[in-house]
Formats: structure tokens, sequence, C-alpha cells
């Protein structure tokens, strides 16, 4: 195996990073870790900070000259980073481009739970996944795929609550030894935990009842409903993505052609994203637009909680921007439109027209064609583990590191 110089970047908020860059150094690889702010520095197990680290102390303007320093002073042969879109992020990417270095990029799974995400040069909309549905036809014939059934990892949202906070305590804490910081995220994490303070108690014991008892009679009036699962309006999905304008805007233009083009039929389940803080009163906006476009209120329901697998064996649709709700719809054979960027929105497995033709012309997803795209986004770009709790991220990193140390990449973006 030939020794690499992989330089690790801005990670996930825990100790996954750390645990990753002990873990190539023990392998015999050389490997450094950058942080830019104090919740990088912290972020290891126990708050011990990584085997090498440089703090970048600077600002984004001189970034581009401390990477090229890096990349010729240590040899980098690879970077690793979670995220791609992050504005620290981008000049390494555009750098180790131009010098043909190799991008590994983490995010969350692109197939949850159990899963998180490797892929080559970028992911979501970046990935190097094929857009074309034949490849991913002759992938699966040509290749052996191996076996894909998962080890459950364990944890929960309290390990990650937990690693969350501790994080930006850092952050603030030491943001005297990283003046110049700026977080990549529109809104402060005290103003999301206040949001989170406010919405958890009151979706434990109050919306979680509400929301099964509204789901369980709409199951039992078999009645034809679509279904709009909201995203975080925060996430480089929606902002970078797409060109939706914020979650007020997907639910606006939905309405707006729900009223005009659905079924007169059929209803419209709105459901918010389980980790959304509370910033925006959903229910008004939607109250607003059904006002507007004189739709009968009692044709949508707003849901804050409640199951989303019995939604969406049901559901006659799901209209999205590019979650993964996405990838969950087309394993219960839903027909799905995406409006934004998708790794899944090809021909094949989501509607290709407009939305205003969605709500009569929708049809369920070829399944050969899905499990092919399944098993070859799984072969090519997950990994099975977990960012956040000890036994997640031990099989996170034992199961990346043989991805990590390939020397060609798998996947010909077409």
């Amino acid at each position: 195996m030939i020794s690499r110089s992989f330089l690790l970047l801005q990670g996930v908020a825990s100790p996954f990073f750390s645990e990753l860059e002990k873990a190539l150094n023990n392998a015999g690889h050389e490997a450094l870790k950058i942080n830019f702010c104090g919740g990088d520095l912290l972020s290891g197990r126990f708050f011990s900070t990584a085997l090498k680290h440089i703090n970048y102390r600077g600002t984004l303007d001189t970034l581009p000259a401390f990477y090229a320093g890096i990349f010729e002073q240590h040899a980098i042969s690879d970077i690793i980073l979670f995220g791609d879109t992050r504005p620290v992020h981008l000049p390494a990417i555009k750098l180790a481009k131009s010098k043909n270095i190799n991008i590994h990029v983490y995010e969350e799974g692109y197939f949850r739970p159990n899963w998180v995400t490797l892929d080559k040069g970028g992911v979501n909309a970046h990935s190097s996944l094929s857009k074309d549905p034949e490849w991913f036809i002759n992938f699966a014939k040509t290749h052996q795929i191996k076996n894909q059934t998962t080890l459950p990892t364990g944890g929960g949202l309290s390990i990650r609550a937990w690693h969350d906070i501790r994080y930006h305590l850092a952050k603030a804490i030491l943001k005297p030894l990283f003046p110049h910081y700026q977080t990549h995220r529109p809104d402060s994490a005290l103003k999301e935990y206040w949001g989170f303070v406010q919405r958890i108690p009151s979706v434990k014991f109050y919306y979680e009842k509400k929301a099964k008892r509204q789901i369980d009679e709409l199951l039992s009036k078999q009645k034809t409903f679509y279904l709009l699962p909201l995203q975080l309006g925060a996430d480089a999905q929606i902002r970078i993505h797409s060109s939706i304008n914020g979650i007020e805007d997907l639910i606006q233009t939905t309405i707006k052609s729900f009223a005009q083009y659905a079924p007169q039929d059929a209803l419209l389940v709105i459901k918010n994203h389980p980790l959304d803080p509370w910033f925006i009163d959903y229910p008004a906006v939607i109250k607003e637009a059904a006002h507007k476009n004189k739709l009968d209120e009692n044709r949508m329901i707003y849901l804050e909680a409640g199951n989303l697998i019995s939604l969406l064996k049901h559901a006659k649709g799901t209209i999205l921007v590019n979650s993964t709700v996405g990838t969950a719809s087309l394993i219960y054979n839903c027909p799905v439109i995406a409006l934004g960027k998708a790794i899944y929105n090809m021909v094949g497995l989501t509607f290709q027209g407009s939305l205003d033709e969605f709500w009569t012309q929708a049809n369920p997803p070829d399944q050969a064609l899905f499990e092919a795209f399944r098993a070859s986004v799984i072969e090519n770009t997950q990994v099975n583990g977990s960012f956040y709790n000890q036994t997640g991220i031990e099989m996170a990193v034992a199961n990346s590191l043989p991805l990590l140390e390939a020397n060609t990449d798998k996947v010909n973006k077409e």
C-alpha cells in the first residue's frame, strides 16, 4: 500500500474527523487537520485535540494562499471535508481540482438510517454519480455488488444534540483565537437552540398525538392525498442546489398549483421537518396561500410530527425539492417530483414534467431502475456507520478507510 498525505478540513460537529485522522495515521498515512474555529479544535472525544493540526486564524481572502502553501509543504494527495459548499472549503476544492488531488466529501447518508455518504468530488448535486439511468442499470449488471445489508449504528438525537452544543460552546469560548471565522449557516446556533427549546416539548407532549390522530383519520377514510414534506430552509440543498426561494416559496408554489390542477377530491398533506427550529409560522403561511388561491382549507392537512412511512405507503405522490425523503418515496413506489437538483431526479425515477402536470400525470417509479440505482449508489458512495455515537463513529471510520485508500475511482462521471 502506498502511503498518502491526507488533509482534513472542516468536519461534522462530532469527534468523527478526529477519529478518522487517528485511523489514517495508524494505517501508515500522513494526516493533517485544519481547525477554523474553536468547535473544530475541540471536536475530539472528551474535548481532546486532533493528533496533528493547524489553526487557521485568517480571513477567507487569504485562504487560497494558505491552502497552496499547505498543499506544497505537506505534499497533499487527498483532501477530506464535510459539505462541499462551505466557504472555507471552496478554495481548497478549486485548488485540488487544478492539481488532480483526490477530493473526498462526507455528507449525511443518501439512504438512511445507518449510512453516511462518502462521495468523490462532491455531494448531492455535485456528486460523482452519473445522471444517466442506463449507467445504473449497466453498473448493477456488470459489477459484483457486495452484501448491502447494514449493521445498526445505534445512537439518537440526544447524542447528536450534545455534540452540536459542545461544538458551538467551544466556538464561542475560543472566538478570540479565531477572530475572523464566520459560520456557513445563515442563523446563529443560539437562535436555533431557542427554537428547539420551544418546539421539542410541544412535539413530544402534544403534536405527536395530534399527528397520529390526523394520519389515522386520513388513512381510515381512504382519501386521495399528496404529500409535501418540508425541508430546512438553511440547508444547502435549498439555498444552493435549487431555484426555490426558501420554504415559504415552496409552500406557496405548491398550493397555487394544487388549487388549480389537482383533482378536486384530493387533499394536500404538508409535514414539517423534524429538526425545524420554528423560525417561520408555517400554518400561517399555508392559510394565507390557501386564501390567496381560493382553496378550501379543509383540503389541506398540516403535520408537525407523524409517521412518514405510513404516509408514503398511501400517498398519490410526493412533492419535494431534493430531500432524502425522495429516496424513501421511491422505496415505497410513490410517484415523486423533485423541484431542485437531486441525485435521484432522472427519467424513470421521478416525474419529468411540470408541477402543474404532476397532479394528474405522475406514474410510480420504475422499480427495476430504482433497485439498480439504490445498489449502485450504496456500492459507490455509502458507508455503514454514523457521525455521532461511539459505535457508529467506529463503524464509519473502519468502513471509510478502504474507500479513502483506493487509488482509482469506481465511478466515472458521465
